[in-house]
This record gives C-alpha cells, sequence and structure tokens, in this order.
C-alpha cells in the first residue's frame, strides 16, 4: 500500500514539475520583444525619458509581457533603413522625424506639416490645433499601410546651420554648398531657393559637413548638438522654415499580437507620454540652442522684408507636390483648419 502511495506521489511530483516546466515555457515564448531603432543618441534628456519613462511604462502597463529592446544613435542606419527593416522583420518599430522618404512609406499625408512656413514660428497653439485635428486621419493612413502610430510629437523647428557663410539672404543660401537629408519635400524647397542641394544619408551628415563636402544644412538642434557638429559651425540661424513633427510607430503585426487588454492599457499612456516628451524636446532644443550660442556660434536672423521673400519663394512647393508626396485633399483640409483657428483667434 505504501509502496502505491509513494508512487502516485511521484506521478503527481512529475506532472507538477511538467506542468510548471510548460506554464513557464508557454510564458517566455508569447513574451513579446520589439525591436525599435531611432537616430537620436541614447543619454539625451528625451531618450533618457524614452527608455525609463515612455517604455518602461509600456512594459508595465502590459504586465511585463511586452518588452522593448532599442538601437540608439542610427547604429541601424537612416530611417529609411529602419522602415525597410521593419518590412523584413528585422525591426518592429521606431522613433522617426517626418521625412519625406519615412512618409512616403507610413503616411504620407505626415509630411503637409513640415511645408515651408506653414505655422507660424513656434505657434505650438495653431500646431496643436490642427495636429489634433487631422490625428485620427493620419494614424489610420498609417495603419492602411500597415503601421500604428502610438504618439506624435512636436520636436521643434529646424534651424539652418553653416560652417562658412552668414545666413542672412536668400543668395547667401544660394552660395552655400547645401546638404539635403529630409527628402523630397527639403530638395524641393531648397531648389525653389535657387539651390543645387547634395543629397546624402543621415549617416552621412557629419562627414560631408566635416570634410567640407557641404557648409549648409538645416537641422534638429539636438541631433546636431549630439552629432558633435557644433565645433565645426560658425553661423546659425532659427528661420522657422520647417516644423519637425516625429512619430513613434511599430507595425501592425507585433501590435496586433499583444493581448487587447494590454494594447488598451498601453493606449491610456499614450496622451501623457506624448505631453512628456514634447516637454523635453522643446526644452532640450533651447537649453541645446543657447548652449552653442554661448560657445560661440553667431546667431543670425532674417529682417521682416527678407522672411517675406523666402516665404513667397517656396510658397509654390505646396502646391507642387499636392497629389504627389500628399493628398490635394488634404492640404486643403490643413489649411482650412489653420485659417479657422486664425480667424477665431482674431475676433
Amino acid at each position: 500500500m505504501k509502496q502505491k502511495e509513494l508512487f502516485f506521489q511521484k506521478v503527481i511530483l512529475t506532472i507538477f514539475v511538467l506542468c510548471f516546466f510548460v506554464t513557464t515555457s508557454w510564458a517566455d515564448n508569447n513574451e513579446i520583444v520589439i525591436k525599435l531603432a531611432t537616430l537620436p543618441q541614447k543619454g539625451l534628456s528625451i531618450t533618457v525619458y524614452v527608455e525609463e519613462t515612455f517604455l518602461a511604462g509600456l512594459t508595465k502597463a502590459a504586465e511585463g509581457q511586452v518588452k522593448f529592446d532599442v538601437y540608439w544613435g542610427g547604429v541601424m542606419g537612416d530611417e529609411e533603413d529602419y522602415i525597410g527593416k521593419m518590412r523584413t522583420g528585422q525591426l518592429q518599430g521606431a522613433f522617426v522625424s517626418a521625412s519625406g522618404g519615412i512618409t512616403n512609406m507610413i503616411c504620407p499625408d505626415l509630411c503637409v506639416l513640415s511645408l515651408p512656413f506653414l505655422f507660424n514660428a513656434w505657434a505650438w497653439d495653431e500646431v496643436n490645433y490642427v495636429k489634433n485635428k487631422i490625428r485620427e486621419h493620419l494614424y489610420k493612413e498609417a495603419e492602411k499601410r500597415g503601421y500604428k502610430i502610438l504618439i506624435l510629437i512636436n520636436a521643434d523647428f529646424d534651424q539652418i546651420y553653416s560652417t562658412k557663410q552668414n545666413i542672412a539672404t536668400i543668395e547667401d543660401i544660394k552660395a552655400a554648398k547645401f546638404l539635403t537629408w529630409y527628402g523630397p519635400l527639403e530638395n524641393k524647397v531648397l531648389q525653389s531657393l535657387g539651390v543645387s542641394p547634395i543629397p546624402v544619408n543621415v549617416p552621412e551628415v557629419v562627414s560631408s559637413i566635416k570634410t567640407g563636402i557641404a557648409d549648409m544644412v538645416i537641422s534638429p538642434t539636438l541631433w546636431w548638438v549630439g552629432a558633435q557638429l557644433y565645433p565645426d559651425t560658425k553661423y546659425v540661424n532659427p528661420l522657422p522654415i520647417r516644423f519637425l513633427p516625429m512619430i513613434f510607430v511599430v507595425t501592425n503585426d507585433v501590435w496586433n499580437e499583444i493581448p487587447e487588454k494590454h494594447r488598451k492599457a498601453m493606449e491610456a499612456l499614450f496622451p501623457k507620454s506624448e505631453t512628456g516628451l514634447e516637454s523635453l524636446a522643446l526644452t532640450g532644443n533651447k537649453k541645446a540652442y543657447n548652449a552653442m550660442l554661448n560657445y560661440g556660434l553667431k546667431e543670425v536672423k532674417v529682417k521682416p522684408e527678407e522672411l517675406a521673400r523666402f516665404k513667397n519663394a517656396t510658397r509654390s512647393v505646396w502646391d507642387e507636390l499636392a497629389g504627389k508626396s500628399y493628398s490635394r485633399e488634404f492640404l486643403d483640409e490643413v489649411i482650412g483648419h489653420l485659417d479657422d483657428y486664425r480667424k477665431n483667434k482674431q475676433t
């Protein structure tokens, strides 16, 4: 009798052990690891927030079932490379700017937000008004192409940097060896100013500036500082030629793998995370910009009459790219929202 009891105890113990290992294996196999890439370097205030607050918060909301593996500082190539690797499964997400090459693959209409002088300089009230009006449209368009936009942030307005000449007039820009990295939209804008731009991929920007292949470029503040290009720079012009939105995007495939209850918990964090990232980006950009001025960069601002020349010269780009890079209907919708907001603000 005792032998039988001992036998059954061993059987029960074996079953328990097997169940434990099966359960553990199942949990391990169902842990979703999302590989992400981005150009900003690790250690910046905004990337620390992304890693320690945003991504850590998403992992916690998903009860540890979703984790993130991030490739910082462009080690996986430029932003177009990221999208290509998302298509082949090497990556499942990215934190990217709304450059022409990116938006063509994810959401073409998104590049409307970066049209030259679309928004008044640092007018975040009108930027946010328009963004919230068109957010749903952009998210749906991306989803049709296989992507889930998690957040859409106001990164800032970019500046023009020069290693040689002043940047006060259109003629100054024409005389420069101007580099372009932002895709078809930036290329068209520079051409409208009489420039024959030198196209490069983002990883080539640093070497192109340092070796003198190019001496002028439009760039985000934090990227310029993070790339250690400010020692090579003489002039900076805060001309608000381009608003820079950024998106955090993953593939529909990986998003749909996440259990619905975890997706809902993660989505609840998006608004707060978007606000936090925007605040850090704008504060960090301002500090970095002032630090460059203290280092010795000379700030050059265009006069009002010259600003009008810049706007008039680049306005044709809006219509030229409509129906090609983005839909005419969406451009008209954005312009309509802006007009409505500005009229209501004046009353």
